[in-house]
């Protein structure tokens, strides 16, 4: 699926810095980078689909960022969205997302939707295990 929309390199150089910034629990600097990519794909006009789909990334930043917060509602919501873009666990919409494991990320952040919906969440999940 990653070639049906490849990225130019200066939105290659974006998800990449985003992925590491991520990896290293740099949620809000990841979702900076990929807010470029997301402008870009849609002055480029792609595929509505991958607009979608970096789209759902940068809510996988917030949702992150949420759990560090404990903010439930936040959380809640970020899980809503991004899984109306990229599917869920059991259906996910795409299998990689450029260099992205997308079934691979949302059962990775499913314990985390988990938590934060339990009668009392224990906010002990390490969000640093959840890398792309």
């Amino acid at each position: 699926m990653e070639n049906d929309c490849p990225l130019s390199q200066q939105e290659q150089r974006w998800l990449d810095d985003g992925i590491t910034k991520f990896n290293t629990g740099h949620y809000w600097h990841a979702h900076e980078d990929w807010e470029e990519v997301w402008k870009s794909l849609k002055v480029r006009e792609v595929e509505q689909r991958y607009v979608l789909g970096i789209q759902a990334l940068i809510q996988t930043t917030a949702l992150m960022f949420q759990y560090e917060r404990q903010k439930s509602q936040g959380i809640i919501k970020m899980w809503r969205k991004l899984t109306d873009k990229i599917g869920t666990p059991e259906s996910p919409l795409f299998e990689n997302l450029w260099c992205v494991d997308i079934p691979k990320v949302l059962q990775d952040v499913l314990p985390f939707h988990a938590d934060a919906t339990a009668n009392e969440p224990m906010w002990n999940l390490n969000p640093n295990v959840v890398q792309l």
